[in-house]
């Protein structure tokens, strides 16, 4: 029986012309797990508003085909008798939630539907302990970690007994601890209490094999429906479609079907290891004759026989916010001039909070923030903005203007470029960043992958000496995080500074030559990518947990594929 049913459904957002949806066909089972993946901008989040009712009740717009849920026509039905039916989880749980406390908030919903005491209590505390959220009773939304904000609005959609959990990109805020926790518990309710779950994601390593099927969505419409070892088999030569990055490994070099979790990739490197002749207790891998020695690092860069003074200095820096949150505790570290480096960590460990000090958005409690040698305590942001370029976390913040060209001429007449080069560097991010077919589109239409690109496009025009970028694959496609690692390489190659705050840990071992670990508001590691992120629980990359006992020191890509070759 279908308990989703979508027909030849197409829809146009209010003024567009082409459609976001385009004759798209799905059904949903009782108990299936579908995940649904695609580029920026080919559907994904319409189709999920799509099944509550938003799109068209609240988002307008024209609606062609057929959306049913249990039975209910979406079109004739009103959102809130859909909400419980279905259970929307949003990609940014700010957005998500409405009161101060996490149990007014989860029984928000309730109250609303006129739902009795006796049995709103019941409910809210069957769920409470569920999600292991009893422990929050008696703290403010505003200081739960984003992990918890994410259980929390995951709190407040399932009180409402949903037949469909729909889930958008859930886990693009959270760091690895908890996007692991999230996601188990979201299989758990889809195992347990027979809950449907319809999941948009583009990081998939954490859920693609928990799928009982995956759909593939380009330009509003359904490329691909099927299960994750036909999806991946489907994936060789598309590089644009997201896949775990052990699955992508063994699929560029081998034809047979791929590993879609670590344990599969770990077993079937062990049998490669023992065909090869390699010692797993030993493991070696320049004995393994790689074209170049597996663990790289580069020397920092030295001036004349010295080491350069550095470009960014913290001084026992530390910040408290008005709340009290003792956000960073004695931070001591320096950034030199040329260095690509990733700070990591988990939600709430100070790593944004570090961040916006470089450029004086924020400014120390206690202790000292020199940049070219400059305390920032008296320098204004504009000043401090033509050395260090930042994308903050949320593109919404950052993003002002009514037009996509318009953004990027607002960066460079605020840091004063003189207009006649204004033409050349718009262009070339415009086309850096796939942008120029929205050019003269608001911002504020576009979606969220896409507005996070113009926010970069709006940093990376001005071409900063220190570019500080926070958490930039934020609701980022494959392709897209494919241009910017190569982008980010370049502008590295080229002596310029890189600071990358993110939860990507894949991302970040490409590029980074150094690693700076975060938790509890001080610097818990800092020091070269492979002694930081090697033979880590979770502050590591699939490569590394995948390879771990067959071949030492792999975290990034090429690393995995020379390896690879050599145990082949």
């Amino acid at each position: 029986m279908e308990l989703v049913e979508v027909e030849n459904l197409s829809y146009w957002y209010p003024a567009r012309e082409n459609p976001s949806l385009a004759g798209v066909n799905l059904t949903l089972t009782p108990g299936e797990f579908v995940l649904m993946v695609g580029l920026s901008g080919s559907g994904k989040s319409t189709l999920c508003r799509a099944l509550n009712g938003l799109v068209p009740h609240f988002y307008g717009g024209r609606m062609e085909g057929r959306v049913s849920v249990a039975g209910k026509d979406t079109t004739v039905s009103q959102v809130k008798e859909l909400s419980t039916r279905v259970g929307m989880v949003f990609q940014d749980p700010e957005n998500q939630l409405v009161t101060e406390n996490p149990v007014s908030e989860v029984a928000f919903g309730l109250e609303n539907l006129g739902v009795d005491t006796l049995h709103m209590h019941k409910r809210v505390e069957e769920v409470l302990v569920t999600l292991r959220l009893s422990g929050l009773r008696d703290k403010r939304v505003s200081e739960l970690s984003g992990g918890e904000k994410q259980k929390v609005a995951l709190a407040s959609v399932l009180v409402m007994h949903p037949d469909v959990l729909v889930l958008d990109e859930p886990t693009s805020q959270l760091d690895p601890v908890s996007a692991e926790d999230f996601l188990a518990t979201i299989k758990a309710l889809n195992d347990e209490l027979g809950l449907a779950v319809l999941l948009a994601e583009h990081r998939i390593e954490r859920c693609f094999h928990f799928a009982d099927r995956v759909v593939v969505l380009d330009k509003g419409q359904v490329l691909f429906s099927g299960i994750p070892e036909e999806m991946a088999s489907w994936s060789r030569g598309k590089p644009w479609v997201p896949l775990p990055p052990i699955t992508r490994l063994f699929l560029e070099r081998d034809g047979a079907s791929p590993p879609l979790t670590v344990k599969d990739g770990r077993e079937r490197l062990w049998v490669l290891a023992r065909g090869a002749g390699a010692a797993v207790s030993d493991p070696n891998p320049a004995e393994m004759e790689c074209e170049e020695p597996v663990l790289e690092s580069r020397p920092r860069r030295r001036k004349g026989g010295q080491e350069e003074a550095p470009l960014l200095e913290v001084d026992n820096l530390w910040h408290v916010y008005p709340d009290g949150t003792e956000a960073l505790r004695g931070i001591d570290t320096s950034i030199s001039s040329g260095e690509f480096v990733a700070v990591i960590g988990e939600n709430g460990s100070g790593k944004t909070t570090l961040v916006k000090h470089f450029n004086g958005l924020l400014r120390p409690g206690k202790g000292r923030v020199f940049l070219e040698g400059r305390d920032i305590k008296d320098e204004e942001v504009s000043r401090l903005a033509r050395t260090c370029g930042m994308l903050v976390q949320n593109p919404n913040l950052q993003l002002v203007s009514d037009t996509v060209e318009g953004e990027l001429e607002a960066s460079l007449k605020a840091l004063g470029v003189e207009s006649a080069r204004w033409t050349g560097l718009i262009n070339e991010a415009l086309e850096t960043f796939e942008l120029v077919p929205f050019r003269k589109e608001n911002p504020a239409d576009l979606s969220c992958g896409e507005r996070e690109r113009v926010a970069l496009a709006s940093v990376l025009v001005t071409k900063p000496r220190l570019l500080v970028l926070d958490e930039p694959t934020r609701g980022v496609d494959q392709l897209t995080k494919n241009r910017l690692a190569a982008y980010l390489r370049d502008y590295h190659t080229e002596g310029n500074t890189v600071v990358l705050v993110t939860h990507d840990l894949e991302f970040a071992a490409d590029g980074c030559d150094r690693v700076i670990l975060m938790g509890g508001g001080r610097v818990l590691a800092d020091g070269d990518k492979h002694r930081v992120l090697s033979d880590s629980l979770f502050y590591t990359t699939q490569f590394n947990k995948s390879f771990r006992g067959v071949l030492s020191g792999v975290i990034t890509s090429a690393e995995a594929s020379r390896a690879l070759e050599a145990l082949s």
